[in-house]
């Protein structure tokens, strides 16, 4: 009898579950200053919620995380349900869903603001007996839930032969015993220089984005530097290089990093080379900013 066709590799996403509060606004306010938005919209997102329906456009993707007890909590799970998210593991809280306030300009760039709200709630212990039922292939976190339950996912990685991903955003110090178990370790520019030490600069070129990624691979177990309309730099035991932006006019930058990242789980735990990951990663990443969000 012929061989059957191993099942899809399940992943799982350690985060953060919001509602958004966006507002289309000409320009971005200044301190003290009130404008006037054009166009206001709800829709559900945080990190954790963005990457997992990401990833599940590929792969078979668990969302773990918490929201509240509320008619915002209910409308999260459902979408992200319907989204083809598996979501028996985010779990409700008495505390008010998250939220973030996002300011997103005529030219696409956005700015916001995070109250985490019920991601608070996240706790090692629900991190680590519901990778114990799923058994992820690869997991991926960021650090918009307790920190601890970001290192309760690292080391059931460690301990089960899974794949920790890490998108350290916001970003904050990180200690060497979780950061070097990131394979890869996702960031920005402005993220890669506050890890080295390093002032963010706007005139980095390819050269230093480079420079930058062999700085971080000395503590990661890989990394991938996304550099806005220069593409992607990234840098791994066998594999370095730059995937090119794709030219485009942007209409909503909010949550391609978080495209970005889903869909690099995805390719990585679906067996893709690290260059064919992080090419299909900035692809999905440029097709999000193009679409409006009404229609994501």
């Amino acid at each position: 009898m012929p061989a059957s066709t191993p099942p899809p590799p399940a992943v799982a996403v350690v985060g953060s579950v919001n509602i958004d509060l966006v507002v289309t606004v000409d320009r971005h306010a200044l301190p003290g200053e009130t404008i006037l938005a054009s166009a206001y919209a709800e829709t559900v997102g945080g990190k954790g919620y963005n990457q997992a329906v990401a990833a599940a456009k590929h792969v078979q993707a668990h969302l773990l995380g918490c929201v509240g007890d509320d008619a915002f909590g209910t409308r999260a799970v459902e979408d992200a349900r319907r989204r083809g998210v598996k979501v028996d593991e985010v779990t409700r809280s008495d505390v008010p869903t998250g939220r973030a306030l996002i300011e997103v300009n005529h030219g696409g760039e956005n700015s916001i603001v995070v109250a985490p709200l019920a991601n608070h709630a996240v706790t090692p212990e629900h991190v680590t007996a519901a990778m114990d039922r799923i058994r992820p292939a690869a997991v991926l976190a960021q650090l918009e839930i307790p920190f601890d339950a970001v290192a309760a996912a690292a080391r059931w990685c460690e301990a089960n032969g899974a794949r920790f991903m890490l998108n350290p955003s916001p970003v904050a110090e990180l200690p060497s015993g979780i950061i070097d178990l990131a394979d890869p370790l996702i960031v920005n520019e402005t993220e890669a220089a506050y890890l080295l030490g390093e002032p963010p600069s706007a005139d980095r070129v390819d050269a230093a984005d480079h420079a930058a990624a062999a700085k971080l691979r000395r503590i990661a177990r890989s990394v991938v530097i996304t550099v806005g309309a220069r593409g992607a730099t990234f840098a791994a035991d066998a594999e370095h290089g730059h995937i090119e932006a794709i030219p485009l006019q942007a209409v909503d930058t909010t949550g391609a990093g978080d495209e970005f990242a889903g869909t690099l789980l995805a390719s990585l735990a679906s067996g893709d080379s690290f260059t064919r990951a992080v090419d299909r990663a900035n692809t999905a990443a440029a097709t999000l900013v193009v679409t409006p969000r009404s229609e994501r």
